[in-house]
């Protein structure tokens, strides 16, 4: 049986670059190389993307950058090429790649973009969809379905930062009337709890929501349920 050739793509620019490094490092090392050969892009926290050649150790502390091991890469989204473009200095190098597996987190990576980039070139892709990743990842976004659909849920409200900084006074008050305390303030489009604060009393709010918004533009808000937490991977 022919291997399957199959992009691992980590890194990228939101704050959960470091999660991606660790993540990607030990898909690599499990990965059935009988069945699959892989080809590993790293993109860095400034956006440039990276076929990456050198050792796999190097990649979760990050040093796999300055590797020399390198070089300047990006996915075709020409569905004829199917792959990657390698500028190497020899020239443009085109890969064929079966599948694509974006070990990615946070913005960028699993928020609909990637797999929308995926998509559009044609390259089936490990994962949800791109309209399902950009629902999902988008917490403001994700609840409001929920409440559409009657599904229950814990009490939320969510606001746009620049709402926030125009009268925080209402934010606060709302969010004492309609969740109350304890609470959890995070950031819509994050995860790996980056962000996330725990209120226990309304003084606890502005420090929570200027946390949250250095992350993203949206705060969610949700009252704290104390019980068993069950975390389910998609």
């Amino acid at each position: 049986m022919d291997k399957k050739t199959i992009a691992i793509l980590f890194g990228g620019r939101s704050s959960e670059h470091e999660v991606s490094r660790t993540s990607a490092t030990m898909v690599i090392n499990n990965i059935d190389r009988e069945k699959y050969d892989i080809v590993i892009i790293g993109i860095t926290k400034d956006g440039r993307w990276m076929l990456y050649e050198g050792d796999t150790a190097l990649i979760k502390d990050g040093s796999w950058e300055n590797s020399g091991a390198t070089v300047p890469a990006v996915i075709s989204p020409d569905t004829s090429v199917h792959g990657i473009l390698v500028m190497r200095e020899s020239g443009v190098e085109t890969i064929r790649i079966d599948a694509a597996y974006p070990v990615m987190h946070g913005k960028n990576g699993e928020d609909g973009t990637m797999q929308g980039l995926m998509e559009m070139a044609g390259i089936p892709c490990v994962g949800c969809g791109c309209a399902s990743s950009a629902v999902c990842m988008d917490k403001a976004l994700t609840n409001t379905i929920l409440e559409f659909c009657g599904i229950p849920q814990a009490r939320f409200i969510w606001f746009y930062a620049a709402d926030w900084r125009e009268d925080k006074e209402k934010y606060i008050d709302a969010i004492e009337e309609s969740v109350g305390f304890p609470c959890f303030v995070k950031p819509a489009n994050a995860g790996s709890s980056v962000g996330i604060s725990k209120c226990k009393q309304r003084s606890d709010v502005v420090a929570a929501v200027e946390l949250a918004i250095e992350n993203d533009s949206k705060v969610v808000v949700e009252e704290g349920i104390v019980g068993k937490e069950v975390e389910t991977a998609v």
